[in-house]
């Protein structure tokens, strides 16, 4: 068994986000395991992994991909509503609720309408049911860990060397610091982004249509970026 805290991959700012979600869901709700999983594509077609955990987890379920339609996690991914099983070996709790019993709470981890995987809690046999407060404290939980997921994403952005120049040149570098340390708004830097990306194109002297593909790509990309960071981890699993 495995009682690490995370998948063995980069330890970046996404890593540190995914960690700190299901530290702090490991501290407000007592149980045996937290596990956060992340997709690598979409909808139905969504495999979902592991990302990072607390508790014990045997090494083959750590590896383990799952598909979304193959599980309770994959129905939740698929669906977007949480499920809650008071008791996993009640023949009404269904067959992709089985296998280890007791209890368990697996909820959407949600960011701007976007499904990014989902988070799971655990009892074991003989220990209290999760109830329906509790449930509600891990769908709040959910929305705290998307937009940590989201902090750590543009506190990348913020440190790129692009984005240094396009916040100094609109004066604004102790918004940048704040923000680091997540005391700024992020659609606020995302705009500033934004303008100095916009003028230093026209000042390259790009056209209109080749801005705006350039901006749907930079859309594909943010899109794509949780995926990527899936197929990271599975390559570190080889």
């Amino acid at each position: 068994m495995n009682p690490g805290n995370a998948a063995p991959r980069d330890n970046g700012l996404l890593q540190a986000a995914l960690d700190q979600v299901a530290e702090t869901c490991w501290a407000r709700l007592p149980c045996e395991r937290v596990t956060i999983m992340l997709a690598d594509g979409e909808g139905h077609d969504a495999v979902l992994g592991i990302a990072a955990w607390r508790g014990e987890l045997a090494q083959e379920v750590v590896n383990a991909r799952v598909s979304s339609g193959g599980s309770v996690a994959g129905e939740v991914f698929a669906s977007g509503r949480g499920r809650r099983v008071i008791d996993a070996d009640a023949p009404q709790a269904g067959g992709g609720a089985r296998g280890e019993g007791g209890s368990f709470i697996c909820t959407p981890l949600p960011l701007d309408g976007r499904i990014l995987g989902v988070i799971n809690v655990r009892r074991g046999r003989g220990q209290p049911a999760f109830s329906e407060a509790e449930e509600g404290m891990l769908d709040c939980l959910a929305l705290f860990g998307g937009k940590s997921v989201q902090a750590a994403q543009l506190a990348f952005l913020v440190k790129s060397e692009f984005a240094q120049r396009a916040l100094q040149g609109e004066e604004v570098t102790a918004l940048a610091e704040a923000f680091s340390q997540g005391a700024a708004q992020p659609a606020q830097v995302a705009r500033m982004l934004a303008k100095s990306f916009y003028r230093e194109m026209k000042a390259a002297g790009f056209g209109n249509n080749q801005i705006v593909g350039a901006a749907g790509e930079i859309i594909d990309q943010l899109s794509a970026s949780l995926r990527k960071h899936g197929q990271r981890m599975e390559r570190g699993r080889q």
